[in-house]
């Protein structure tokens, strides 16, 4: 998850309030402290679009950087908006170990900052986005750094139409256009609400897994129907919401959301069985169950009897990530970093490239297939995964949102036009990436299906179809469908409404025991066969419309992709 976390905004303003009261930060005149905002990002900087830094022109207080600790072009930055009074944008050419917004990190690159003085209008524009985000609201900020209203800053719902697609995926967005004979351009980032987090137990793991959720910024309730439970604890009461009562009494006072995990681990199967079918039947976003997958099982059999089954990758059986835990500490630290990679769309393995030591790994995989042999007859002339959209190739773009899910490895076939195919590929750097060439294509797309189906890793319990004509099948789609199959292990697919009922569309998760059958068929449209046939027992995605499914077959297919 990219953009402002919720947390940067409580302790920004916090430390804003204190200037505000006359505490620590008061002795800086309000025109010489400067928020600084990361805007774009070239290179190996390690940090991300939408940070923010307050710095302060003497020595600092908890929460902000002393402007003269730095040197170079940052400090000049920081003087000369502080000197003029107004907003600025700098490029800064970052060496290694510079400090940027008070970290210094070994790496270098290119970083975009935009530095304005602290007003009025900009700690009340603040105060919005916080009552925001403690308010269960999504917003986009809108930020002008280039234009006619440099510094102007505006709030937008998830859904406004200035706000692009930048809250779905969760990603920043530099929109630039033309403007009164100028050149304006606006950052967009999107702003999650604090995540509510609705534990249900009072033995010590709950407890410690309540104090990291804390921590991380979490708004924490717990919640324990058994009399007097909640008492042996120690619990930060200033903090965390104790409740003494079942999923109803906790519901109410939650009320949770697509925004809220769910963690139910209360040791006993009959409390466990009734909090787990309020959590189902819920909006909640993580559904975590503590405990042995075994048990796990057991209790989604028993509430599936009652016909109370999980939403598509909502449930996190056993919860937590696999560190090794064994002690309530160690649990509570697995659980609260999976929830935070649930809530981020990441799969939550180490950030190093190198391959892992462990045999099982490649079980724990999910490879993509992305399909790009084809001929592309109805395009016409030219390479139609060259055509571009939005600046880059379509190809280009079905690849890159495969490598920004959890797929891995993402395997590309190519076939006709693979050289204008390669071109497109150049320059993507990503340990997941292969690239096989299928000398049969032209007999069609059951002879690149079977090409792709080669290179899965042996161990992988299936594969992800995608195709090299699809540019707006994003990342959290795809993520989606991952979710659920790891969570089913069965067929796994979107479908959206069509005029005659609802339609399949990509990508398409196939588990490994349909290798076989779908070997076995030759007709160009060899996945929808196999969908066919099991229909009925796949796991459907359910999605409001068509946006992500269009795919590009002819030229004016282009002109409804968007500007």
């Amino acid at each position: 998850m990219n953009g402002i976390r919720p947390k940067e905004i409580l302790d920004l303003l916090h430390v804003l309030d204190q200037d505000l009261g006359g505490g620590p930060a008061a002795a800086a005149a309000p025109s010489r402290l400067i928020l600084a905002t990361a805007i774009s990002l070239n290179g190996s900087v390690y940090t991300r679009a939408g940070a923010m830094g307050l710095f302060v022109p003497e020595a600092a207080v908890p929460g902000t950087i002393c402007a003269k600790s730095l040197q170079g072009g940052l400090y000049e930055s920081i003087e000369e908006t502080a000197l003029e009074g107004r907003p600025r944008t700098a490029r800064l050419k970052i060496e290694e170990d510079d400090p940027i917004l008070g970290f210094g990190f070994l790496c270098s690159g290119t970083l975009e900052v935009f530095f304005e003085p602290v007003d009025e209008a900009l700690r009340s524009h603040l105060r919005k986005v916080r009552d925001a985000v403690l308010n269960a609201e999504g917003i986009v900020c809108g930020l002008e750094i280039e234009g006619a209203e440099v510094g102007k800053r505006t709030i937008y719902r998830p859904d406004h139409p200035a706000a692009k697609d930048c809250y779905k995926e969760e990603t920043p967005e530099l929109v630039e256009e033309t403007a009164q004979g100028g050149l304006r351009r606006i950052f967009l980032c999107p702003v999650r609400p604090v995540g509510k987090v609705l534990i249900f137990g009072s033995g010590p793991d709950a407890a410690h897994l309540a104090a990291r959720l804390l921590e991380l910024g979490f708004t924490v309730s717990v919640a324990d129907p058994r009399p007097r439970r909640l008492r042996n604890v120690n619990w930060d009461r200033t903090r965390a919401m104790l409740i003494e009562g079942g999923w109803e009494d906790a519901s109410a006072a939650v009320r949770p959301d697509e925004e809220t995990s769910v963690v139910v681990m209360t040791h006993s199967l009959a409390e466990d069985r009734a909090a787990l079918k309020g959590a189902l039947l819920s909006a909640a976003g993580y559904i975590g169950i503590a405990g042995t997958a075994k048990r796990a099982r057991e209790l989604l059999s028993d509430l599936e009897l009652s016909d109370v089954r999980p939403r598509p990758g909502t449930v996190f059986a056993p919860a937590g990530l696999d560190i090794g835990a064994e002690t309530p500490e160690e649990t509570a630290l697995s659980i609260a970093a999976e929830i935070m990679a649930a809530r981020s769309g990441r799969k939550g393995g180490r950030l190093s490239s190198k391959p892992r030591a462990h045999a099982e790994h490649a079980a724990h995989q999910v490879p993509g297939l992305v399909l790009a042999a084809g001929r592309g007859r109805r395009f016409g002339a030219g390479h139609k995964l060259s055509a571009p959209v939005l600046g880059r190739p379509v190809l280009r773009h079905a690849i890159e949102n495969a490598l920004a899910s959890r797929l891995d490895p993402v395997i590309v076939v190519l076939g006709c036009e693979a050289d204008a195919a390669l071109k497109v590929i150049a320059g993507i750097e990503d340990p997941r990436l292969r690239v096989v060439f299928n000398p049969g294509w032209a007999s069609g797309k059951a002879s690149s299906i079977e090409a792709g189906l080669r290179e899965v890793p042996p161990g992988a319990a299936g594969v992800v179809a995608l195709l090299g004509d699809m540019p707006m099948v994003k990342p959290w789609l795809i993520n989606r469908v991952v979710s659920e199959f790891e969570l089913s292990g069965k067929l796994v697919f979107p479908v959206f409404p069509g005029p005659e009922g609802p339609r399949r569309g990509y990508p398409t998760a196939f588990p490994r025991e349909l290798f076989g059958e779908i070997k076995t068929l030759t007709a160009d449209d060899t996945a929808g066969q196999a969908v066919r046939r099991h229909w009925s027992e796949a796991m459907r995605v359910p999605l409001e419309d068509a946006s992500t499914q269009l795919d590009i077959d002819k030229p004016e297919d282009l002109e409804l992709l968007p500007k």
